[in-house]
Order: C-alpha cells, then sequence, then structure tokens
C-alpha cells in the first residue's frame, strides 16, 4: 500500500518536470523565430529610413546650394530649377513614419521574445507587441499603395523644352511629380554637366530602392505578426498543460 502511494504521488512531478522541459524547449524554439523576425523588421527599416533620409538630404542640398541644373538644348542653354512648382513629397513622408516605426517595433519585438526565453506563463507584452505588429501591416500597406499610386500616376511625364525656357527663374510649372520621377525626366534631357547626371542616376536608383523595400517590409511586418500569434497561442496551451499537471498534486 505504500508502495503504491509513492507512485501515485512520484508520477505528477515527473509528469509535471516533463511538461516544464517541453515548456522550455518550446519557448527556446519561440525565442529563435520571435527574435530572428524582429531583428530582420529592424534592419530593414533601418536601412529604408536611412535611403529615405539621404534623398532628403540630397534633394534640400540641390534646392540650397545648386539651386538649378544646365540644360544644353540645341541653340538654347537653358538653366532649370532644381524642382518642380509642383512636388508631392507626402509619400516620402509616410514611408519615412513607417520605417521608423518598424525600427522601434523591432528592437520591441527583440526585447519581449529576450523576456520569453526565460517566462514560465504568457507574457503581456507579447498581445501588446501583436497589435502594434497588427497596426505596422496597415501603415505599411497603405504608405505601400500611395507610394505607388502617386509613383505610377506621375510616369511618363517629360519636361517640355518651350515650358522650361519660358519659366527660367521659376519652377517648373506643368504636371505633378514625386523626386523620383521629376529626377528621370531630368535625366532624358541634355545635361550639360556629364557628372551631374551620373550624381542624379545613383540618387534614383536610391529613391527607386527605398520605394520597393516598403514590399519586403510589409512581408516581414505579416511574418512577425503570424510568429507572435503562434508564440502567444503555445504559451496559453503550455500554461494549460501545467495547470493540468498540478490538479493531482494538489489532489
Amino acid at each position: 500500500m505504500g508502495i503504491s502511494q509513492y507512485f501515485q504521488r512520484a508520477t505528477p512531478a515527473s509528469a509535471a518536470t516533463t511538461t516544464t522541459t517541453t515548456t522550455t524547449s518550446k519557448n527556446s524554439t519561440g525565442f529563435w523565430l520571435l527574435f530572428g523576425s524582429n531583428a530582420v523588421l529592424s534592419a530593414l527599416s533601418i536601412t529604408n529610413l536611412g535611403l529615405i533620409s539621404s534623398m532628403v538630404g540630397w534633394l534640400l542640398d540641390q534646392k540650397h546650394n545648386v539651386h538649378t541644373f544646365l540644360i544644353d538644348w540645341p541653340g538654347n542653354p537653358t538653366p532649370l530649377n532644381v524642382e518642380p512648382k509642383n512636388m508631392w513629397v507626402d509619400q516620402g513622408h509616410e514611408s519615412n513614419g513607417v520605417a521608423g516605426y518598424g525600427f522601434f517595433l523591432g528592437i520591441f519585438g527583440m526585447i519581449t521574445a529576450w523576456r520569453l526565453r526565460k517566462a514560465g506563463r504568457p507574457l503581456r507584452s507579447l498581445i501588446a507587441l501583436a497589435v502594434l505588429q497588427f497596426l505596422a501591416i496597415l501603415f505599411t500597406l497603405s504608405a505601400f499603395i500611395f507610394v505607388f499610386v502617386v509613383t505610377y500616376q506621375t510616369t511618363g511625364q517629360h519636361i517640355r523644352e518651350p515650358i522650361a525656357a519660358n519659366n527660367v527663374g521659376n519652377n517648373y510649372p506643368e504636371f505633378k511629380w514625386t523626386p523620383e520621377t521629376w529626377m528621370k525626366a531630368v535625366l532624358d534631357l541634355p545635361l550639360a554637366d556629364p557628372s551631374k547626371r551620373d550624381e542624379i542616376s545613383s540618387r534614383v536608383t536610391n529613391m527607386v530602392a527605398w520605394r520597393w523595400i516598403l514590399l519586403p517590409l510589409f512581408l516581414v511586418d505579416i511574418a512577425a505578426f503570424s510568429i507572435t500569434i503562434l508564440t502567444w497561442l503555445k504559451q496559453r496551451r503550455g500554461t494549460t498543460a501545467r495547470s493540468s499537471s498540478e490538479d493531482p498534486l494538489e489532489k
């Protein structure tokens, strides 16, 4: 009878130990997935933030220090102001916001993942992280759509010689532009300075790059959100399993 009672008491303890080991293993797996996805999010975001900041700095330098591009039209060299009269900039501000939000969200996600590694119960910060990541998905999607719609609405436009010649000293008045589509139109002109062409071409490449980085950012947002939800659900199941294994001990 004593041996029987011993095994009845020992078995739940053994089960509890097994459950704890399994939970720790799951926490370790969840840590790497959560940490990795948020590290990628931060890396992509800071890269995009750098590209956008570089573009803004260069545009401001052109505006305040360069002022004009000399266009070598045959028999009619014309100074063209470095920016048009109607320039879309909201898409740059929104994309900059997405990048900044993603960078700090990724850091918060990595901190949450680190805490998860030693957590014995579901973290409330996981729920907060999931909410913030869902908002990031909506934010990035809206920026992606806005940037591409505005870009393609202004693609294919050309700077016309008569209008530029009649507005020397003034910003080019025709059409609406984004920095990318304006500089692409400038590259179609016979620039007098070949080095300026190379400089503008390099900057246009940066503009195209930050625009397209919004797509992988959006996909990483979805992946990070999915991993957070799955991690939270696994922790909930682990807590339920531990509670069930502890009930026989209490009895």
